[in-house]
């Protein structure tokens, strides 16, 4: 009875889970601030800008008061008809690259947009040939235990030696425990 399948996951099958994630990551990426109402926009704006007196805080989860003027000034200029990137840009030139959430994807940064993805991809080939030799080393336990088997005639004969080597003879109603108290009864 086997409890684990022979096959956790076919190479089809993680290759179509594979695709069928960056579909769903292309669509989400599709997505242009023109389809966003202005609060949606500005939302998006919250969460990529960061506090500059909170440690580790965008200013939508920041309660200090700059952060509440970012908002306010975020707010105006997505009235006034500036793009995201405008807003992102004007923010960077008065705080700083520091005031970004996410770094921008050029130069030493793209080491941080770079990694996860290489990480992931090492860790996926890892586990795929973690599971490949799983099922090659299966494989020759069940053939060497195929191979082990005996013919009856062996089986005989190896039962004999056994039973020559703990002093068991066959048609004795007593085991190999009277032999050796026979044995030193006799002397």
């Amino acid at each position: 009875m086997k409890i684990v399948p022979d096959r956790f996951i076919t190479t089809r099958t993680f290759a179509w889970l594979t695709l069928g994630a960056f579909v769903l990551v292309a669509f989400a990426a599709c997505v242009s601030e023109n389809d966003l109402t202005p609060d949606q926009r500005a939302y998006t704006l919250d969460r990529e800008l960061m506090c500059p007196v909170c440690d580790g805080q965008t200013i939508d989860q920041s309660h200090a008061q700059i952060a509440e003027d970012m908002k306010q000034v975020v707010r105006e200029k997505i009235v006034e008809g500036e793009s995201n990137q405008e807003i992102r840009d004007y923010f960077v030139a008065r705080y700083g690259e520091v005031i970004l959430a996410s770094p921008e994807a050029s130069g030493f940064n793209l080491l941080v947009w770079l990694m996860p993805a290489v990480i992931a991809g090492g860790g996926g080939l890892a586990v795929l040939w973690v599971l490949k030799n799983m099922r090659r080393s299966s494989a020759r336990r069940d053939s060497a235990d195929q191979n082990v088997t005996l013919s009856d005639r062996q089986l005989e004969k190896y039962l004999e030696k056994v039973d020559d080597d703990i002093g068991y003879r066959r048609g004795d109603s007593q085991g190999p425990e009277a032999v050796e108290g026979q044995e030193s009864r006799n002397v």
